[in-house]
């Protein structure tokens, strides 16, 4: 059968690489052989930025047969800018398959620094590109190339690029969704290890699902609670770890009768609650036990509670950076907010910095002011709920 007719093998090799980006170089080797092409590329373009990710290793989806790593940095770093085949955005539509003369006259190329400098070296003249998408001024393609001694891309050539364009669409769109779910849950996670809180999120068995470090490390230090992934939260003591059982349980729905990844919310115990451990060497912790938004899923695997965790004697880190440059403190009145936010007193602060109390007096008053309060009170619980701790918690300075 003609190679240009039978696309079935390529067809299950693009779904197969929407699973497996590694088989997209398969994919290209398989369909720059049936169009007579020396060198092929996934990649993508961004007009608005001249730039593009040219299939350099380690960009996964983007790949390509071919060229070397010298050419494609060339291309990613100059030429993306003088590719007179990508002049006019307009030409490259979504779902669209062009071959290079359609985009700028072949009569003209060999004028071009392009050509001159870099299409030449790689022995390219002709092109052929499925446009897969373009959103937002940025385009993903499938782009072949051959000399000049092989001709023009036909018809029949072309027609299987666009044979081929939904199932290419289908499966990079597959991708798309996938990055961004990839992206959404390490954006999630790293906003969990900026908590002052330790957080473990629990299945709707009770299982741990995650935990951020600042639980594994409290958990660690004060040998009250003993995490592992995907097994339960256990307490040290019985009595506590009975009691924890009992809110995750209430949290989760895990000690209802049928309860199941599919289960309503409505049949949940109780909605958790709090737990105070305390160790025999003055080790303390605080516990949250609290439920999440439910909702299903067909493999089984959904948080369904969290656990948050705080210890009671933990100092709270340096921010006077961050009190500079948000209220526009002073130094002194920095270190004097961070020192009361961590429990001084005006009269410890007065005494560890040697100075007078009135003076100390006068730098709550006028950083209480920055911070848009009146009061010493207000001042603590106006750092302690504002970004600044954050900061402090997270390591900052």
């Amino acid at each position: 059968m003609n190679k240009l007719v039978a696309i079935d093998g390529l067809v299950k090799l693009i779904y197969e690489a929407a699973l497996d980006a590694t088989r997209w170089m398969e994919f290209l080797v398989d369909i720059s052989g049936r169009l007579n092409s020396h060198t092929g590329l996934i990649w993508a373009n961004d007009f608005n930025a001249g730039a593009i990710d040219s299939g350099l290793a380690g960009q996964d989806v983007f790949t390509q047969i071919g060229f070397t790593a010298s050419a494609l940095t060339s291309l990613a770093g100059y030429y993306a800018q003088r590719n007179v085949w990508l002049e006019d955005p307009r030409m490259h539509q979504g779902g669209r398959v062009i071959n290079g003369s359609m985009l700028f006259p072949n009569n003209r190329l060999k004028k071009t620094e392009f050509w001159g400098d870099w299409l030449r070296v790689q022995g390219i003249f002709h092109t052929a590109a499925a446009i897969v998408e373009k959103k937002h001024d940025r385009s993903v393609n499938v782009t072949v190339c051959r000399p000049e001694s092989m001709g023009e891309y036909t018809e029949d050539e072309l027609a299987l690029l666009q044979r081929l364009m939904p199932h290419l669409q289908t499966a990079f769109s597959l991708h798309s969704r996938l990055y961004r779910l990839q992206a959404l849950s390490q954006a999630a996670t790293g906003a969990l290890e900026q908590t002052p809180f330790g957080v473990v999120l629990l299945d709707y068995q009770g299982n741990a699902l995650y935990f951020n470090k600042k639980a594994e490390t409290m958990a660690g230090l004060s040998r009250l609670l003993r995490l592992r992934d995907g097994g339960p939260v256990r307490c040290t003591l019985p009595t506590d770890d009975a009691e924890l059982t009992r809110l995750v349980h209430g949290a989760t729905g895990a000690g209802a009768t049928g309860m199941g990844p599919t289960a309503s919310a409505s049949v949940v115990a109780s909605p958790g609650g709090g737990l105070r451990l305390s160790g025999l060497d003055g080790q303390q912790m605080q516990l949250l036990v609290t439920p999440l938004p439910s909702w299903s899923s067909p493999f089984g695997t959904r948080s369904a509670a969290v656990i948050f965790m705080s210890d009671p004697h933990a100092a709270v880190g340096s921010m006077s950076t961050l009190l500079r440059s948000m209220y526009g403190m002073t130094p002194a009145e920095s270190r004097l907010t961070e020192a009361l936010v961590n429990g001084s007193t005006p009269q410890e602060y007065a005494a560890t910095f040697d100075v007078t109390i009135n003076t100390v007096r006068t730098q709550i008053k006028r950083a209480a002011a920055k911070a848009g309060v009146s009061r010493q009170s207000d001042l603590v619980r106006a750092v302690l709920t504002g970004p600044a701790v954050l900061v402090a918690h997270a390591g900052g300075k």
